[in-house]
């Protein structure tokens, strides 16, 4: 996952891709569920954040947003695409379209993602 330093606000981000934002918020809503988050908005991603990052919006494409999150462990699905990282961290890539593919076994990665997240620095 990359980094930038340019802060922007939700509606900068957005700007010209305003039908985007109802996608975002719900995505928001559904990572909160497990607790605060912490959202850095750049001009190329929006960052979700614990103690460090756990999950981004890395694209935004015609379509929808492409999301990534980060597990200490394998796991397979169709709808993701995964990147080693050693020792033991995995990135996970997938697409968000639409609000109802925030399912069930989506919140149990994502819950799991945030705790990682949690992690203490160093």
């Amino acid at each position: 996952m990359s980094h930038s330093c340019c802060q922007l606000t939700i509606e900068e981000f957005f700007r010209g891709r305003e039908d985007f934002v109802p996608l975002y918020r719900a995505l928001l809503r559904f990572l909160r569920e497990n607790g605060p988050v912490t959202v850095n908005v750049n001009k190329t991603r929006i960052s979700f954040q614990r103690r460090v990052r756990f999950a981004t919006v890395s694209a935004v494409t015609r379509t929808g947003f492409v999301c990534t999150f980060w597990l200490k462990r394998r796991i397979s699905d169709p709808r993701l695409r995964v990147e080693f990282l050693p020792p033991t961290n995995y990135i996970y890539r997938f697409t968000l379209s639409d609000p109802c593919e925030l399912d069930d076994q989506l919140r149990l990665w994502m819950a799991e993602s945030y705790h990682v997240g949690q992690r203490q620095a160093g």
